[in-house]
């Protein structure tokens, strides 16, 4: 519990009751912080009744006011609502029927304490690995579904002639081959994007270059890449299109190599130090799926090795697959929605 949170919350639930009995409680909701929630959900939405987007970023509202979406500031008063943040102090009210699901695939990395989990009656993971790793560390509510977000290149959503305009709005050349960077956050001690971005002009006479960013990358590495000839900083929502475009994925400890993975992409890894965050178990999960480096030197060997063999390290990809997101079918999102309708029913929410 956030300390502020004990100040907070009899004032919120005084205020949320007195908001039901005035009928301006909100029926269903979803808490939309970021651009990538949006995109982890929209596969989840779409099989729901209609509800509400509440977000304290103004930039974000806006956006969902374009898309057509009801949406409203953060301070609102649901009777469910639904997140894939922990963020449940910023509604403190145990009357609230609260369902959590990830904004990205499989424990990357460390999992939060069991309590933070638990505080939802219901929380989605993306594959019965995943739960059970929940489970090992006292999860009590947790239901394995998929991870929506990949749904879209699957159930066929993602178009070749969508793919091939896409490409031509980034200007990749189709004599060159291309390559994907991923970078997670620098602050949290496991981003390579100190050791590549410094060199990363040697290769793009070579090489098309896309790059996608934790939202909470450094503002300096951001516009440094902004400011480079002939890369491509990918927004949010052409994540998946960039993954598919691809012909290396390269990364460091970013859970974005988990969807690569599912799309089996080849992928090369720069070896990052441990940090407070980082697990043992998915530095052996890269070696098994990617070609690991430790130097940028050895960037350009590990990607022709994919090319020259794009079926390289397949199996071991298919196999992380099963792990990771069970089944890769286009329905995680339909399966999401299914266990969020299942459990409001048992709470009595009419749907």
């Amino acid at each position: 519990m956030v300390g502020s949170e004990l100040l907070y919350a009899p004032v919120y639930g005084a205020i949320w009751k007195l908001a039901g009995k005035l009928g301006r409680q909100i029926p269903l909701a979803f808490y939309c912080p970021e651009e990538i929630d949006l995109l982890c959900f929209e596969p989840v939405a779409r099989y729901l009744p209609r509800l509400v987007y509440l977000s304290g970023d103004r930039s974000i509202q806006a956006a969902l006011t374009r898309m057509g979406l009801p949406n409203r500031n953060a301070l609102s008063f649901p009777q469910a609502l639904i997140m894939s943040r922990h963020a449940l102090h910023r509604f403190p009210c145990r009357n609230i029927i609260s369902i959590g699901m990830r904004h990205g695939p499989y424990h990357f990395k460390r999992m939060t304490k069991a309590e933070n989990y638990n505080r939802f009656g219901l929380y989605l993971f993306s594959s019965r690995a995943d739960l059970e790793a929940a489970r090992e560390l006292g999860v009590k509510v947790g239901k394995a579904v998929g991870f929506p977000k990949l749904d879209p290149a699957f159930d066929g959503s993602i178009t070749e002639p969508q793919l091939l305009a896409q490409k031509k709005l980034w200007g990749i050349d189709p004599s060159k081959p291309t390559l994907l960077f991923t970078s997670t956050w620098d602050g949290s001690g496991m981003s390579a994007i100190g050791i590549w971005l410094p060199r990363l002009r040697e290769i793009i006479p070579r090489w098309n270059v896309l790059v996608t960013l934790h939202p909470w990358v450094s503002a300096s590495y951001r516009k440094a890449l902004n400011r480079m000839r002939g890369v491509n900083v990918v927004k949010q929502v052409d994540i998946l299109k960039a993954m598919l475009c691809a012909d290396v994925c390269v990364g460091d400890q970013s859970s974005i190599l988990a969807e690569c993975c599912a799309l089996d992409k080849g992928m090369v890894t720069f070896r990052t130090p441990p940090a407070a965050r980082s697990l043992a178990q998915i530095d052996e999960l890269l070696e098994r799926i990617s070609l690991r480096i430790s130097g940028f030197d050895e960037l350009e060997p590990a990607c022709e090795r994919f090319l020259s063999d794009p079926s390289l390290l397949s199996q071991q990809r298919a196999e992380a697959n099963r792990l990771m997101f069970d089944t890769l079918d286009g329905q995680a999102g339909k399966r999401a929605a299914a266990a969020i309708l299942d459990y409001l029913r048992e709470k009595g929410f009419q749907c």
